[in-house]
């Protein structure tokens, strides 16, 4: 196993990672059993939506190699059964891509028995087979989603694995992988042949899918008038909707392997399928009623995503619109509900734009937020960019305005039953940033807030505005001691004036924060924050404490955006009551912690945390927050505990569902 372990290590790595090749896919997926929940589920609704229980495709990809080792791969040619050509279960294309010899087996899912750190969390037993080869079964110390079972024939000189084959079960996708390794000089890390069967249980469905992949095949060797009328991927489809060229007929020139009888009778029924569909009564009427109610059902239900151009330089995602399974919920805010666009296109290597647009609604507090950035990178390479950040929603207390009434109006007024202290906060960022070395980084810009009262009748009965408006000049300075793989620092300086632009507040505001990511392996981390941050000047009686990375985030989105680094339990108000504030945040991440020997519970376990945040901020010095969350294949929970002073203050419960984030 030593050797095993080493092998990678001991091939020129620059020679066992081609940058690019080409392979080809063959796959058939039949619906054993399904109902409405089906066309919930991401990738699935053409599955869903289909009239044939089975259907067969064929791609052929070119495939990449980044200088990390991982693997992408961008579609040629596409020829399938399935309803307007569209790929069903991308998310499962990935198994057929695997890194044997890396800490993650396949993408951030299944950790490879086959890398050194790994050996703590499997059993190995090697024995003899041929001349020259033994067989080493491997199988999880304790059962996880995130471990597989298996056997591999290896080369016992070398290390050098041969062939494989290994079971595991991850995000309702039960998989047997067999794979042969690639002999040939410059490939002896990536495979050769690929062979996955897989099965997709979910609430009464029942999906059974088998796919084969060759890699390092030639190129296909398109002539210039192939490659014009060659179709263009889309967002909404594999391939657009008016197809100019047979590409079947060019799959025919590049498959390594035959169709079998089965294979060619579903193309030969699709078609017939496809005719007969044309020759029927009143078919336009028909064929526009079926398009419009899948076009309708892709949209609200399905995710939708794809490329831009017809070079493909761009792409975008959007998130089903109905899709009942994108919620997060908290004792605070209660029930939310989430809705994402994601859009990039790519001028050239160094220059592109990215835009986003995250909404959600909240429940109980009745408030809908959005945050729309919009980025335009002019050197990527330097990480230079330009950006606006338009967000609204948030609400924001505000005592100041109150005691400045108090304090100049009539007090025989009961101004406390006017409600003067809440506010809507729309803001509009605009900045660039720039990397002047991969130490430092500088980023200056404007930072503009208007924030207007929600019970409007107090400020009419008190002789007060009703909107505030602050427009400040900010300055950031970064700094990472270790390079852009290290702990980072920031600086941040922000004024704004009376009177600048329209501005009718003034204040001085400096934030200093640190971040730092410790990986201690694959999946094995320790989180880290500190920072603090203070008014130098505040306007007197109109002024909003209101801090850049103090504040509460009103869209999460699951374990991985937010959940640690952050306050669960804190009220909303104490982000803006203090002429200061000093946080400390840490958490500590890993695959196995303390639950993951319970015989059904550890089993999905996916990752474990532990938290500790603590705050110092006006009348509340020390703020701790202890807390223990999982991660599971469906779901998101933590745990959490504040004190108050180091008194016992509360506990509750945050859970946000995970089900096909990664589909």
């Amino acid at each position: 196993m030593r050797r095993v372990f080493g092998y990678a290590a001991s091939l020129d790595t620059a020679e066992s990672r081609p940058k690019e090749g080409y392979a080809y896919t063959k796959y058939s997926i039949r619906t054993n059993r399904r109902n409405a929940v089906l066309l919930t589920v991401p990738s699935m609704f053409a599955i869903a939506n289909a009239s044939k229980r089975e259907v067969f495709g064929e791609t052929f990809n070119r495939m990449s190699v980044d200088s990390e080792g991982r693997i992408t791969a961008q579609r040629i040619l596409e020829n399938s059964t399935t309803p307007r050509k569209s790929l069903p279960m991308p998310t499962v294309l990935s198994y057929l891509t695997p890194l044997i010899y890396e800490e993650m087996l396949i993408n951030d899912r299944i950790i490879s028995p086959f890398h050194r750190r790994n050996r703590r969390y499997y059993r190995y037993r090697a024995m003899p087979l041929t001349k020259g080869t033994a067989l080493v079964n491997f199988s999880p110390r304790v059962r996880s989603t995130l471990l597989v079972r298996g056997w591999a024939q290896v080369d016992e000189q070398t290390g050098r694995i041969i062939e494989l084959a290994l079971d595991g079960e991850y995000d309702m996708v039960r998989f047997h992988l067999s794979t042969t390794m690639d002999e040939e000089k410059g490939r002896r890390l990536l495979p050769k042949y690929c062979s996955l069967n897989s099965r997709f249980l979910f609430l009464g469905n029942d999906i059974t899918a088998e796919y084969t992949t060759a890699y390092g095949l030639p190129s296909i060797g398109l002539t210039e008038e192939e490659a014009r009328l060659l179709p263009v991927r889309n967002a909404k489809n594999a391939a657009d909707t008016i197809r100019k060229i047979d590409e079947r007929r060019l799959l025919e020139r590049v498959r390594p392997m035959p169709l079998t009888e089965h294979e060619e009778y579903m193309y030969r029924q699709s078609v017939k399928d496809s005719v007969a569909a044309d020759s029927t009564d009143d078919s336009k009427n028909n064929k526009y009623n079926r398009r419009l109610l899948r076009d309708v059902g892709q949209a609200l239900l399905g995710r939708i995503g794809g490329d831009i151009g017809k070079d493909k330089r761009g792409a975008f995602r959007i998130g089903p619109i109905l899709n009942p399974l994108y919620f997060t919920y908290s004792n605070r805010r209660g029930l939310t509900y989430m809705f994402d666009v994601q859009g990039q296109y790519n001028f050239t290597d160094n220059q592109k734009i990215q835009a986003r647009v995250k909404t959600g609604y909240s429940f109980k507090q009745k408030q809908f937020f959005f945050n729309i950035p919009l980025t335009y990178y002019f050197n990527n390479r330097h990480n230079g960019f330009v950006r606006s950040e338009w967000a609204t929603g948030r609400r924001i207390h505000n005592s100041s305005v109150l005691d400045y009434v108090k304090n100049w109006r009539d007090n025989t007024v009961n101004w406390d039953s006017l409600n003067l202290t809440y506010f809507r906060d729309h803001s509009l960022k605009l900045y660039a940033h720039y990397d002047l070395t991969p130490k430092w980084g500088i980023e200056v810009g404007v930072n503009g807030h208007r924030r207007t009262a929600i019970h409007d009748s107090g400020f009419h009965e008190a002789g007060m505005p009703m909107t505030y408006t602050s427009v400040a000049p900010l300055v950031e300075l970064t700094y990472r001691p270790m390079g852009y793989n290290g702990p980072i620092l920031t600086a941040n300086y922000e004024r704004s004036i009376d009177g600048f632009l329209g501005a009718n507040i003034n204040y001085e505001r400096m934030e200093f924060d640190a971040q730092y990511i410790h990986r201690i392996s694959a999946l094995n981390s320790v989180q880290m924050r500190l920072g603090t941050g203070f008014y130098t000047h505040s306007g007197k009686g109109r002024y909003f404490l209101d801090y850049s990375n103090f504040r509460e985030n009103n869209l999460p989105n699951g374990w991985n955006d937010n959940w640690s680094g952050s306050f669960e339990l804190l009220n909303s108000n104490w982000y803006n009551a203090s002429q200061y504030y000093v946080r400390g945040n840490v958490t500590y991440e890993t695959p196995q912690l303390a639950l993951y020997w319970m015989p059904f519970i550890g089993r999905l376990l996916e990752k474990e945390r532990v938290y500790v945040n603590v705050l110092s901020v006006s009348h509340l010095t020390p703020y701790v927050e202890w807390g223990y969350g999982v991660q599971t294949r469906a779901v998101s929970i933590g745990v959490f505990a504040s004190q108050k002073k180091w008194r016992f203050k509360e506990v509750a419960v945050r859970f946000s569902l995970e089900l096909f984030n990664r589909w």
